[in-house]
């Protein structure tokens, strides 16, 4: 009997990022803060008679070949453990496309986690995370999931216990709206490391206090200044969640995304009522420690 397997991919939001330097090979060297939340894809693996690998997409327009980061995470599974492909891979697509959410980081990580689980492979999850790595640099955090301080290209990764309570996050994404990673980095400027390198453990700590009053005062993302100033719609997003003054509120990696983080739900529902008559679609989510 051919075997079904369906998981949850869970999105991830920067709470902060910090642009070091571009680097020789052309990528440039971060610091952020990752964690992942419950806003997420829905992933089912099917055993198929036929050979090869299928992906199929709820939302039109995703790319359905080799160049989707969940076929190339099957590809890469079924290269390195030497079975011989046999898969359709259906993806339910509920985290926005292109908004700085990893969301087709997540789908990969849930594809290599899914096929371990359904061949009987047993690869632990750092094997998975290793293997994860050669197909984008978000893949190995998600695969672990939660809470984790990154460096490098986002690869090199120390994970701490989230906060808890969870913290109740607001994802707001304008409707039209996509921003090129690669051309928000390639107009970045660096300015002062010094001054962030020594915020960033502060930003981390207050983060995992639920301190809000202090992560406000010291939480960054070095790609707003590109961002913001070429796309005002994503900027008043951002003023409009920030009106409520009960949260923390940034863009996620390269936007257009913008997040809220809240104490409770009641706090984040009266932040979204300002956005009223605004093109967006808004999720209310919170964290998660791990979805895998």
């Amino acid at each position: 009997m051919k075997k079904t397997l369906i998981l949850q991919a869970p999105a991830k939001i920067n709470i902060g990022l910090w642009v070091k330097f571009k680097r020789q090979d052309g990528f440039h060297e971060l610091g952020s803060i990752m964690q992942t939340i419950s806003l997420h894809d829905i992933i089912t693996l099917n055993e198929t008679a036929e050979p090869g690998i299928t992906v199929s997409c709820s939302r039109p327009g995703v790319p359905l070949d080799s160049t989707n980061l969940a076929h190339r995470a099957a590809t890469v599974f079924f290269d390195q453990t030497n079975i011989h492909p046999a898969i359709s891979i259906h993806i339910e697509k509920k985290i926005p496309v292109a908004a700085g959410l990893a969301g087709g980081s997540t789908d990969a990580a849930a594809v290599l986690i899914g096929l371990n689980r359904l061949f009987d492979k047993r690869l632990t999850v750092a094997d998975l995370m290793h293997m994860g790595a050669t197909i984008g640099s978000d893949v190995p955090f998600v695969i672990h999931g939660g809470l984790a301080a990154a460096e490098g290209r986002g690869e090199k990764l120390a994970f701490h216990e989230p906060p808890r309570p969870p913290l109740t996050v607001v994802i707001a994404v304008p409707t039209g709206v996509a921003v090129s990673t690669k051309w928000a980095y390639e107009n970045y400027l660096p300015g002062n490391n010094e001054a962030k390198e020594r915020s960033f453990n502060q930003i981390l700590e207050a983060y995992r206090d639920r301190n809000l009053d202090a992560l406000k005062k010291l939480v960054f993302n070095d790609l707003e200044s590109v961002t913001l100033h070429r796309y005002p719609e994503v900027l008043r997003i951002k003023e409009r969640l920030c009106a409520s003054d009960e949260g923390v509120v940034m863009m996620s990696g390269s936007g257009p995304s913008v997040f809220g983080l809240f104490a409770d739900k009641r706090s984040a529902v009266r932040a979204v009522k300002n956005l009223d008559g605004l093109p967006v679609d808004v999720f209310v989510e919170h964290t998660v420690k791990k979805h895998f």
